[in-house]
């Protein structure tokens, strides 16, 4: 890429899956999620060559993004963008994307996405999600969005460049897969018209993500 340079380092800390919590439910709902993810990452083990194309991989990297379209899942995104000064630059909104088509997607948005509000829609039941990134410099300029992680890390950037163009957003959950290594691999991705971006701007993403009630 003309005019950056990239000094990328990747800080992984040791795994640490033990939250400190008040309330009783809550220690349940993140010991069913832990109990829900180390499942999912036994039974993955290098599973592109073990699923008949039906688990997370589709090789040693790359996963099983499927369009939202017709499916149980429907995706909202809002990218709103200020200066240094807190002015607006710009607000842009997209329908429709891809996710992973995995019970993994299904565990995250159950035990992490926080309550959910049932609406309807044309007759249609869903649970409506919402969750909201302010992703760093860092993490635009590499277009990775560590929303949800399991192994704490930092991501250290030195570069010349000074304005961005970002395009696809992604929604990211990092773990140590069995298998492939320690992954941060897209749960949700979506595409909105380019924006500009400089150093100085804060980037809000706004995700609602709907899944279909049975």
């Amino acid at each position: 890429m003309t005019g950056t340079i990239f000094l990328f380092k990747i800080t992984y800390l040791s795994l640490n899956l033990m939250f400190f919590v008040k309330k009783f439910s809550k220690v349940l709902l993140i010991i069913t999620f832990a109990l829900f993810v180390a499942g999912s990452a036994q039974s993955i083990s290098a599973d592109h060559l073990e699923s008949n194309g039906k688990g997370i991989f589709t090789d040693q990297n790359d996963v099983n993004l499927v369009s939202d379209k017709g499916s149980k899942f429907q995706l909202h995104i809002q990218v709103v963008v200020r200066d240094a000064q807190g002015q607006l630059v710009s607000v842009l909104e997209t329908s429709g994307g891809e996710y992973l088509r995995h019970e993994l997607t299904d565990g995250i948005f159950e035990y992490r996405m926080g309550e959910k509000e049932i609406i309807t829609i044309d007759g249609v039941k869903y649970e409506k999600a919402r969750l909201t990134d302010t992703p760093t410099i860092e993490q635009r300029l590499v277009g990775l969005y560590p929303i949800f992680t399991e192994t704490p890390m930092e991501i250290n950037i030195k570069t010349s460049k000074h304005q961005e163009w970002p395009a696809a957003w992604k929604f990211h959950y990092c773990a140590d897969f069995k298998g492939h290594g320690l992954q941060c691999i897209p749960i949700f991705s979506t595409l909105t018209p380019t924006v500009s971006l400089e150093e100085s701007d804060v980037v809000t993403v706004q995700w609602t993500i709907l899944r279909e009630l049975n």
